[in-house]
């Protein structure tokens, strides 16, 4: 039911090819993968004959004997196939290949809903379903750290040849989606706590990307109504020199940058810390270097930005008088103080992180099934 919602959302834009392909191309990737997850559902079912999660799990206890071999293996099979669905929602890689094309075509205001309110659900219960099958779950996390590297992988690569601010925006979340990935295999309330950490912290920093893109489009808006112009999209270039225009603004874009990249004394360094420590916990030593590896890299691509909002740009089509009119209004006002608020707390919990990892710890202790 909510996947129906969000193809209608993908394509609300009936006058827009780019909406009507998102919405065509998620609708055909959508349907694959649910008939993925039935498939994964019908076996498991065929094995144990139940899909109640209080008694998946008191089954699964216990261990197979060696004539039913077969049946374990049924449902290992389907085990994988419902975990596979789960990563193709969060858009990990390499299940991520409708997300960009989807997140662009869609309309702002669509793309805003799929990069947050999604994520925060499917991983809750992506953690209940792991706590199920926690018995069986030796199989399970090679895969999540597999396909939390190359998901980091994919999504730091890709974004180091993007232009568009918003399809660089997309790819980031990808190699983000990749640490929360790979933190669900470490299976402990510490790692788990992580998981919610890390994912609060990336809820907080989506609503200042988007909420600062939606205004640059707004005022872009009202710029090509007053001047009678057509509205271009939103590139790097368009940031140049930016600073001298509006520098609290730019300040803003490097405290929301360098707490994506992970840069202290910002809360999006203590997420990635939490995520990693995790994993070397579970002796996850190889996937935790790999990890520091591509993030590193990964740094590049978010000072470039802020690079190009503090030097004058060289691509000839740099412009950004369109992006610089402020209009006094109440939704404004508004958002400047959610932008206001968002950033406090990106350093607030990197100093006094205690509380929300309590939080996230009692999150965790009542998802769990047994």
């Amino acid at each position: 039911m909510q996947a129906l919602c969000f193809y209608i959302l993908a394509s609300f834009r009936r006058n827009s090819a780019f909406s009507t392909e998102a919405g065509l191309k998620y609708f055909i990737s959508g349907s694959f993968i649910s008939g993925i997850f039935l498939f994964g559902c019908s076996l498991i079912y065929g094995g144990l004959g139940t899909l109640n999660f209080n008694n998946l799990s008191l089954l699964l206890a216990s261990p197979f004997s060696e004539e039913f071999l077969y049946i374990k293996m049924l449902v290992l099979i389907g085990i994988l196939l419902v975990t596979i669905t789960f990563l193709f929602k969060v858009a990990a890689a390499p299940f991520h290949f409708w997300s960009p094309d989807v997140y662009e075509g869609s309309p702002l205001s669509t793309t805003v809903i799929f990069s947050i309110v999604p994520k925060l659900v499917i991983f809750n219960f992506f953690i209940k379903w792991l706590s199920v099958i926690s018995s069986m779950f030796v199989d399970v996390k090679n895969v999540l750290v597999l396909v939390g590297i190359v998901s980091v992988f994919f999504g730091t690569f890709f974004a180091l040849k993007q232009k568009r601010v918003k399809r660089l925006v997309i790819f980031s979340s990808i190699a983000q989606v990749g640490f929360i990935v790979a933190a669900l295999s470490t299976n402990s309330v510490e790692g788990l706590s992580s998981v919610y950490f890390f994912l609060i912290i990336y809820i907080i920093t989506s609503v200042l990307v988007w909420n600062h893109l939606s205004l640059f489009y707004s005022f872009q808006k009202e710029n090509a109504v007053f001047n009678k112009t057509s509205a271009t999209p939103l590139f790097l270039s368009s940031f140049s020199n930016f600073f001298k225009v509006n520098s609290l603004w730019a300040f803003s874009f490097i405290l929301m940058f360098f707490s994506i990249a992970g840069i202290p004394p910002l809360s999006g360094f203590l997420a990635k810390v939490f995520v990693l420590v995790g994993l070397i916990d579970s002796n996850e030593i190889i996937g935790s270097i790999f990890l520091i590896m591509i993030s590193a890299i990964s740094v590049f691509y978010y000072i470039r930005v802020i690079k190009v909002m503090f030097f004058e740009s060289k691509e000839i089509n740099s412009r950004n008088d369109q992006f610089q009119t402020v209009f006094k209004n109440g939704f404004f006002e508004i958002d400047c103080f959610i932008i206001s608020l968002c950033l406090f707390f990106l350093v607030y919990f990197f100093f006094y992180p205690s509380s929300l990892l309590l939080i996230c710890q009692y999150i965790v202790l009542n998802s769990f099934w047994f």
